[in-house]
């Protein structure tokens, strides 16, 4: 018999307490979140080409433009142009002289087709995302019923003709109604043209464009519809307008009909090619204007009601090389502006090479994310200190070089990209040009990642004070490193506190630290763990002496997956609900101390089932269905259900075997609430006498409203989700709803069976 007893208030909850972090790892955005299931949509394609031994230094890393890759021309003869292109270290190799005619933008490049023959067969396909495991699966999932938006930036250099747009699968079976789009006149310049496409068969597909001129028969339909108007805001440094489809009539008339008679192949520039479901997140939302979401993933991740969102990373913010690392203002921008680069984690995918980031999704989309998962944005940014895990090559930038400075600037750039009005600030009105002139009301941001040392604290004080000389109220995020142990991180707490403490100047003599933050911290620390399960249960008590000085925890990137325990990363020990119930049992212990424990995120969020590059995630995806793992429904038990205000919790096992249960209280008394969680990791079902110190709120009631959920299932059990088929669940839910009678001036008391491997969550309201 087990007592757990909720006595009288603590302190405040931290309000950003439960957050999710975004990486573009295991195909999470490319291929995932990214709602465009074209794969390489704009022909810049850049990858990384690896080599493991550390003999090759910097050369090892390097990155290989190869604009074509997952695409194939049939009768085609394809070619690669573009103003630039991206050298082996990243840096831009200047390619005009062999450009025939202007990209879409300076960043960008196009591919060039050409008919071989008016009577050949003559097309385009793309597999979309199949993460590389069966490099000829066909992976656009189309559901039957629903519609698909098909979109691209064409440009007739010769002849006259049309695109025949459908999804066939791997046997050419249709899976939608084919639509035929008519090519613009050569004259018309680059053209925006788009038809819808109605699904008819559920399976997965591949795209693919037939290219006809006017001397071969092909499909026959009507023309699409004519996308949105003229590509506003082509991006930094600007471009030339793109037409409608609509308005290549015109262009095509006063063309004359003996120039488009003439007997010339079909030659046609081709870009930006997207295909999506027309449901996507934000659809008609006139902000989500660019990039857009794939909405059953912003969904499951909305269930969380994350606190905040940390992106764009991870490791993939400093980069695997000098050159690699992430740099925000690539992203922003119209599509065609930004400016793609290769995507470190490539080096664990299949081929060691396919995994490119092409920023459809960048930091205006995931500000935009934010805002409407009403969380709090926490951009990290590159420090100046490539990636320092082990086998990576780590580079420190001189602190006093031109680099750096423009590092610094990048930060002072961001914030006024999110926050800037744009009748003044630069990069406020770049904001405001793509669709949101408002304020995203940035308050914190992260300088590094997983970054330590002498040289990396020196930076950060130089970045931080650089913010704060500016916006005194921004929090700074502050790396502790990768490593969970109090040793190597003691150098970064002694900093932080040493900054909170007021003895670490800034650079005009201010303090260093914030003042008025949101959360009230002159400082945050960012510490990471990636443990076995036995270790999160005995660290539940890890932040009970942490000192309350004014330097905040957060708790950046954790799972219980063994990794700091040498324990093998397989994709069968991966996602069992043991990890899943250790978790838990230390997200006790930081409800317990969220007055020092600010926030927390698990890490990876998101997963394509067939793209992992780490077996250990929380949300798992297939191109056609989500499926949480049973560390999400772990996750979502606790973040979904927190109050305002932390309890005191004492718990007495009458059996005397300590370790079994682990439990917090947060809620308030206006109105009254009380959330208990409660974890068992044993093997053994507890009988529980739960009791509540009550307050007047409840008191006045005279009854309460009692819910009981338990989660429960083997240790090692999982959820399952293949490349194709539907998701299977591991874990049992039971939920118990009740009324109790409230007796003025006694404790509430009842009692509950806790079953083994449970997670419990008790919920009392007026």
């Amino acid at each position: 018999m087990a007592t757990i007893s909720i006595g009288e208030p603590l302190h405040p909850v931290s309000p950003r307490l439960y957050g999710v972090f975004l990486e573009d790892i295991n195909c999470a955005v490319d291929g995932g979140l990214n709602a465009n299931m074209v794969n390489n949509y704009s022909f810049d394609g850049v990858y990384l080409r690896h080599r493991s031994l550390h003999l090759h230094g910097r050369e090892r890393w390097q990155c290989e433009a190869d604009p074509l890759r997952f695409w194939r021309f049939v009768g085609l003869k394809a070619e690669s142009f573009g103003t630039r292109v991206r050298g082996s270290h990243g840096q831009w190799v200047d390619t005009s002289r062999q450009c025939p005619a202007d990209p879409v933008h300076p960043n960008s490049r196009y591919a060039r087709i050409t008919r071989l023959s008016h009577t050949n067969k003559s097309y385009i396909e793309n597999l979309g995302y199949n993460g590389g495991d069966d490099g000829e699966a066909c992976a656009m999932a189309v559901e039957e019923g629903e519609s698909y938006i098909f979109e691209a930036l064409v440009r007739t250099v010769s002849g006259r003709g049309r695109l025949g747009v459908r999804v066939i699968d791997e046997d050419c079976v249709a899976l939608v109604e084919a639509e035929v789009i008519a090519l613009p006149a050569p004259a018309a310049g680059w053209t925006r043209v788009s038809c819808t496409l109605e699904g008819t068969i559920s399976r997965y597909g591949k795209l693919r464009i037939d290219v006809l001129d006017d001397h071969a028969a092909g499909p026959v339909g009507q023309v699409g519809p004519a996308g949105q108007s003229g590509l506003v805001g082509v991006g930094v440094g600007g471009g030339g307008p793109i037409a409608d489809a609509a308005d290549s009539d015109a262009v095509r008339a006063e063309a004359g009909d003996a120039a488009l008679a003439a007997d010339e192949p079909l030659c046609v520039d081709l870009d930006c090619v997207s295909l999506m479901r027309a449901d996507h997140w934000g659809a008609g939302d006139p902000k989500w204007r660019h990039g857009k979401l794939r909405r059953d993933l912003v969904e499951t991740i909305a269930a969380l009601k994350p606190a905040f969102v940390r992106f764009p990373g991870g490791c993939i913010v400093e980069g695997v090389t000098p050159g690699n690392e992430y740099r925000w203002k690539d992203t922003v921008g119209a599509l065609p502006a930004r400016r793609q680069k290769p995507n470190m984690w490539a080096y664990k995918t299949p081929d060691g090479s396919s995994y490119s980031q092409s920023y459809q999704i960048g930091f205006y989309e995931y500000f935009c994310l934010c805002e409407d998962l009403g969380s709090k944005p926490l951009p990290t940014l590159f420090a100046g200190v490539s990636c320092q895990s082990p086998y990576r090559d780590p580079k420190h930038m001189p602190i006093d070089s031109e680099a750096f400075r423009a590092v610094i600037d990048d930060y002072l750039d961001l914030i006024d990209f999110a926050n800037g009005d744009p009748a003044s600030g630069q990069w406020a009105r770049i904001r405001a040009a793509m669709g949101h002139p408002a304020p995203f009301g940035l308050d914190m941001i992260g300088v590094g990642n997983e970054n330590f040392g002498a040289d990396y604290q020196a930076k950060f004080d130089a970045i931080s004070s650089a913010i704060h000389d500016r916006y005194p109220d921004m929090l700074c995020v502050m790396s502790a490193g990768l490593f969970p142990f109090a040793l190597p991180m003691r150098p970064a707490w002694d900093h932080a506190r040493a900054i909170a403490a007021g003895g670490v100047p800034g650079r005009t003599g201010e303090l260093l630290g914030a003042t008025g933050s949101a959360t009230g911290d002159a400082i945050i620390v960012d510490e990471h763990s990636y443990h076995s399960p036995d270790w999160f249960i005995r660290q539940s008590t890890r932040f009970d002496d942490y000192p309350r000085d004014g330097a905040g925890a957060y708790f950046g990137e954790y799972s219980a997956n063994g990794f700091f325990a040498a324990q093998p990363q397989t994709e069968r020990a991966a996602n069992q609900w043991r990890s899943a119930l250790a978790e838990a049992a230390f997200l006790t212990g930081c409800e317990r101390n969220s007055d020092v424990v600010r926030m927390t995120s698990y890490a990876p969020l998101l997963a394509l089932v067939s793209g992992k590059v780490w077996n250990h995630n929380l949300i798992e995806f297939s191109p056609s269905r989500v499926s949480g793992t049973v560390n999400y429904e772990a996750e979502r038990l606790f973040s979904a259900q927190v109050g305002g205000t932390a309890f005191g919790v004492a718990l007495r096992d009458a059996d005397g075997r300590d370790g079994r249960l682990f439990a917090s209280a947060t809620g308030g008394d206006e109105p009254f609430a009380r959330i208990v969680k409660i974890v068992n990791v044993s093997a053994d079902q507890v009988p529980a006498t739960i009791e509540v110190v009550l307050s007047a709120a409840a008191v006045d009631a005279a009854r309460l409203d009692l819910c009981v959920e338990t989660l429960m299932g083997d240790p090692h059990g999982k959820n399952l989700l293949d490349f194709e088929g539907e998701p299977m669940e591991a874990l049992k839910r039971r939920v118990n709803e009740s009324r109790l009678p409230v007796d003025d001036g006694r404790p509430l008391r009842f009692a509950l069976s806790l079953k083994p491997y449970s997670i419990t969550v008790v919920t009392l309201r007026v």
